[in-house]
Formats: C-alpha cells, sequence, structure tokens
C-alpha cells in the first residue's frame, strides 16, 4: 500500500474511527455523572445483549461484504446490497424484539431504557458502513454511516447534561442510527439502479445461503465478548457498572487501533512469497509490541483512567486492572496476526479455530471463576481466553514464517 493510498485511509476511514472514539469516551462520564452508575450499568448490559444479537441481524454481511462488493462490477452492486438489505431488514424484525425480552428480563428494571438501547445496537446492522468500505468511499462512510450515528449520541448528551433525562439521550442515539441508516440506504439505491423491489420473505432467506461460516465464527467470538458483563449483571449486580466500565475502555483501545488493523491487511499480502513472509514477521512483531505496551499501560494506568471516565464515581480496583490488562495485550496482538497475517497466508481455519478455542476456553472458566474471587474472576477467564486465542493464532503463523527465513537463508 503506496504513502498516498494510507493517507486516503487515514483521512477517511481513520478520521470516522477517530471521531466515534472521542464521542464515546466523552459520552462514558456524561452518563455517569448526570444519570448514575446504575443507568450506566443498564446500557452497559442492554448494549451486550444487543452485541450479540447484532450478529445474527447483520448475518456476515459486515464480515464478507467488503470483499464481495470490491469484487462485483458496478453495475451489481445496487442488487447485491438490495438483497442484503431485505434479509437483514426481517432478521431484525425477528431479531430485536427477541433481544428486548432478553435484556429486559437481565437487567429486570429500566424497560424503556433497555429497549431504546437494545433497538439502537441492533438497528446499526441495517448500515451500510460495510459497502461504502468495499467500494472505497471513505467519505461516504464517514459523512453518510458516521456522522449521523454520532450527531446523535452527541445530541442525547447534550440533552441529557441539560436535564439528566436518560430516556432522552437513548431516544436521539436511536434516532441517530436510523438517520445514518436511511441516508445510507438511499445514496446507495439512487446511485445503483440494478436492483428490483421485493419484501418477499422467502427471498430473504435465500439470500442468507453462504453466510453461515461467518455467522457461526462471529456469534462464537460474540460469545466470550458479551456474555462476562451479563453474568456479572446476573450474579454480581454491585459489580456490573465498575466491570462494565473497565471493559468499555478495552473496547475503546481496540477500537482506536482499528486503523492499524486495516492498513495492515492491506500490506501483508504479496503476490511474492517471500516478501509477504518478511511483511508478516513485522507485523507478527508490531503485533506482540503493540499488545505489551498496551497491556501494561492498562494494568498500571486503569484505575485513573476510569476514575477520569467516571468523574470519580467509580474505581477501577487493580485486581480487575490486571486481568483486563492482559486480556487487551492478547487481543491487541490477535487481531493483528489474526486478520492481517493468517488471512494474508489463506489460514482461516486456523483463525476459525483460535476463535471456537477462546470460546470454550472462557465459557468454562468465567463461571467458577466469577463464584470463587467476583468480578475479577471473569476478566480473568476472559483473559485466558484471548491468550489461547493467540497461542493457536502463533502455532499456525510461526512455522510459515520460519519456512520462509530458511528459504531465504
Amino acid at each position: 500500500m503506496n504513502t498516498s493510498k494510507v493517507l486516503r485511509f487515514a483521512g477517511g476511514y481513520g478520521l470516522s474511527v477517530a471521531i466515534s472514539g472521542i464521542v464515546s469516551l466523552a459520552v462514558i462520564p456524561a452518563i455517569i455523572v448526570a444519570a448514575g452508575a446504575d443507568a450506566w450499568a443498564t446500557i452497559a448490559v442492554a448494549q451486550a445483549v444487543a452485541g450479540f444479537a447484532f450478529v445474527f441481524a447483520v448475518y456476515g454481511w459486515g464480515v464478507v461484504g467488503p470483499t464481495e462488493v470490491a469484487k462485483l462490477t458496478p453495475d451489481r452492486r445496487g442488487q447485491y446490497f438490495y438483497d442484503s438489505l431485505l434479509s437483514r431488514t426481517w432478521l431484525c424484525l425477528i431479531v430485536i424484539p427477541a433481544a428486548t425480552v432478553i435484556a429486559i428480563l437481565v437487567i429486570g428494571h429500566d424497560e424503556l431504557l433497555a429497549a431504546l438501547t437494545v433497538t439502537s445496537g441492533i438497528l446499526v446492522a441495517l448500515g451500510s458502513g460495510w459497502f461504502f468500505v468495499g467500494e472505497s468511499s471513505p467519505i461516504r462512510f464517514l459523512l453518510i454511516d458516521t456522522v449521523p450515528r454520532i450527531a446523535g449520541t452527541v445530541a442525547g448528551a447534550v440533552v441529557l447534561i441539560a436535564t439528566g433525562d436518560i430516556i432522552a439521550f437513548a431516544a436521539l442515539q436511536l434516532a441517530g442510527v436510523v438517520a445514518s441508516t436511511a441516508l445510507g440506504v438511499w445514496n446507495i439505491l439512487t446511485r445503483h439502479h440494478d436492483w428490483r423491489f421485493t419484501l418477499s420473505p422467502i427471498r430473504a432467506v435465500r439470500n442468507l445461503r453462504g453466510q453461515a461460516s461467518p455467522v457461526a465464527m462471529s456469534a462464537t467470538a460474540s460469545v466470550y465478548v458479551n456474555v462476562p458483563i451479563v453474568l456479572i449483571d446476573l450474579f454480581l449486580p454491585s459489580a456490573t457498572a465498575v466491570y462494565a466500565l473497565a471493559e468499555r475502555i478495552v473496547r475503546l483501545a481496540l477500537y482506536s487501533t482499528r486503523p492499524i488493523v486495516q492498513i495492515a491487511q492491506g500490506w501483508v499480502p504479496s503476490p511474492d512469497p517471500l516478501e509477504q513472509a518478511a511483511r508478516a514477521r513485522r507485523i507478527t512483531a508490531i503485533a506482540l509490541g503493540l499488545g505489551a505496551l498496551g497491556g501494561l499501560v492498562y494494568a498500571v494506568a486503569g484505575p485513573w483512567i476510569g476514575d477520569v471516565l467516571s468523574g470519580g464515581e467509580l474505581t477501577i480496583p487493580f485486581a480487575l486492572a490486571v486481568p483486563m490488562g492482559i486480556n487487551l495485550a492478547a487481543i491487541l496482538a490477535s487481531q493483528l496476526t489474526g486478520f492481517a497475517c493468517l488471512t494474508a497466508f489463506g489460514l482461516t481455519r486456523a483463525l476459525a479455530t483460535s476463535t471456537i478455542v477462546g470460546a470454550v476456553v472462557g465459557t468454562a472458566l468465567m463461571y467458577p471463576l466469577l463464584l470463587w474471587i467476583g468480578a475479577p474472576g471473569v476478566a480473568w477467564g476472559l483473559a485466558a481466553a484471548e491468550l489461547c486465542v493467540l497461542i493457536v493464532q502463533l502455532a499456525a503463523l510461526v512455522p510459515r514464517l520460519r519456512r520462509h527465513e530458511q528459504v531465504v537463508s
């Protein structure tokens, strides 16, 4: 990837990530200070339920969609998008009510807030960001997909700070998601005319063929990413707000490094096997270094960051910060070794295997560790899962790198 392409990427997708990250950081203290820790906990749990349900609503298009759009000629992209929209719409009609009921049952209070939050999280599945990525439209991604959603969140935060009304915040956030979805659909379908209108649920089901693999992998990963906060809310509700804050800092750190992952995904692949191996070695070294640095910073500074973001309302203990730091370190490394390096070598099965191993380990450890040492136990279970993911990926990747090193020597 040459310098001009990197700069173009940073100016579009990178700016979208930066804006989203800044707003997400700013919203955390707004919610905790203006609405209280209980409202923050409700939103966090509802978002976790929505995060898992989202996988089934988007049904793989977020994973395979960009590549498929890039492969298609412009005169076939409109129908591809409409077919996906048809299927995703029907799926949302099924998934949103079910997920809302589950969230309300788990949380046990704040029914309207939970329902609005779940709906916002799942309706993102109707977004068009992945299509804009596939057609290499970073400006559309920024102005059509990102800005309207962020505008809704910012407007909600302003109203929340002024009035203390958390329902207004959730409603305006949902309005931003709806606006982003509507603008994206309008933009794509008015530029591409090769689509035929239908509401057929039969056709919607047919469009799902071939999407099972990415859905299964995403759902497996989502289990041990979103289940911890639900477990804590069910069995240790007093720790929900603090754990949610600690977990949100991890997600924001990962989100901020997304441009690095996407740039690496475009840089590692090469028609020359030796050059590809050399690039993969560099990215693997960067991945491990970045992971170690990020994990250390979190373990040391996590309590202070949590104090700042919560306005002094919540405190992340070191007992929780340390396993969360290890968790962050492993994910920072594995997102590069997995999505940038393993995929370049065609080792997608190893990527899927690592996800399954992580899910099994995390699921097996989190509940007993929760009963043993509380919220830090869940974090240790998650850390063990992510370390297993990284180990499996490195076990598959390192032989490829060494083989090419021997050829060079």
